[in-house]
């Protein structure tokens, strides 16, 4: 059965694989310990580590009468249960099962009970960035931006394919890349996900692929939909390319990532507003308002545009990096110790731009 397939029958197969189940292991992702109330099946991190039976095993005899409760390591909380207890409001966790159903069917092992904990203060996401030539140079300038800002413990690895091939459909469908990319997940330390769109490929289908597989090797991965601006940029006036934008927007990347939510309770979907930033350039070109670039649309590096396609000059590029860096580690960028080199503020141009966005669709 494929990941895709498992998925939409998760909730069916929990509930048959653990009616017919007597063994139910515990896994933690994070620092914490997973205590029993009958203290008979507690789950230490330390345990855990170790891959200790009660662990690793589990065993249900008899009435399942149970209740978990996640305690976090110090410097670290509570976040979610995964499998059981996923509309939980609390560290609890509970079981009560007959006899009769366990005894019935010995052997079976259900799917684990799985306590994700958080640490207190983020240091820095191990981050995946796949997707085309109008993504890619704003991940790469994560790296340093991210430890310029303090996140010390960012790492990323960049995965690229020009146009429609660096969708995330169209990139699953690649065995090479997804190979790669799968690659990077396999690790297990994958903890923030980013991908792209493109209009070749509108349905969900790729993004539900991905995060399928993240979520097997991490279930505490969180996923950004950084959306791009429109191609052929000189084609359109300003205003109609912003408002075009904007539009687009919402109805592509909300609707995304509202479908993604509801159906991964739990797991983290946000959006990333990039495109914003080559609108609000182009407005500000257009009024006059714009010093630092001669051009709409240049090869010399002076304009907002490097070629009439629409790919990013250094102004567009310096800019959604910044909105970048606000949108997935929330930095105050007006306090943020960097001078970009323009005469325009990029720093307050950015801030600006993550302010207007619904804040709905801000990382958690």
């Amino acid at each position: 059965m494929n990941t895709r397939c498992s998925r939409l029958l998760l909730t069916f197969l929990v509930t048959v694989l653990f009616a017919a189940a007597c063994n139910q292991p515990i896994e933690i992702v994070g620092e914490g310990d997973v205590i029993s109330a009958t203290g008979t099946r507690d789950c230490t991190l330390a345990d855990h580590t170790a891959g200790s039976t009660n662990c690793t095993e589990n065993a249900i005899v008899g009435d399942y009468d149970e209740t978990y409760t996640g305690v976090a390591a110090t410097g670290w909380h509570f976040h979610r249960w995964v499998n059981y207890c996923t509309a939980a409001t609390d560290n609890t966790c509970s079981f009560d099962v007959e006899a009769g159903v366990i005894d019935a069917a010995q052997g079976f092992t259900a799917a684990p009970l799985v306590a994700i904990f958080r640490p207190d203060v983020i240091t820095g996401f191990d981050s995946l960035f796949i997707g085309h030539s109008f993504f890619v140079p704003f991940a790469n300038g994560m790296p340093a931006h991210a430890a310029d800002a303090g996140f010390t413990d960012h790492t990323q690895d960049v995965v690229f394919s020009g146009g429609a091939s660096g969708a995330p459909e169209a990139l699953w469908n690649n065995a090479g890349k997804r190979a790669t990319i799968q690659g990077h997940l396999d690790s297990g330390d994958v903890d923030l996900f980013g991908m792209t769109y493109h209009p070749t490929y509108p349905t969900l289908t790729g993004y539900e692929l991905w995060v399928d597989y993240a979520l097997e090797q991490n279930p505490d991965t969180r996923f950004f939909v950084a959306m791009p601006w429109l191609t052929n940029p000189g084609s359109f006036t300003a205003s109609d390319f912003s408002a075009i934008w904007h539009a687009a927007e919402v109805a592509i990347s909300h609707d995304i990532i509202d479908n993604l939510r509801a159906q991964y309770p739990g797991v983290d979907f946000y959006g990333i507003p990039y495109g914003h930033a080559a609108a609000e350039l182009y407005e500000l070109f257009d009024a006059g308002q714009l010093p630092d670039v001669d051009s709409l649309v240049s090869a010399s590096g002076d304009a907002i545009f490097s070629d009439s396609f629409g790919h990013a000059d250094d102004i567009l590029v310096d800019l959604g990096q910044l909105v970048w860096l606000r949108a997935i580690y929330d930095v105050d960028l007006s306090s943020y110790d960097y001078d970009p080199g323009y005469t325009v503020d990029l720093l307050a141009l950015a801030d600006a731009i993550m302010d207007e966005h619904d804040p709905a669709y801000d990382a958690p």
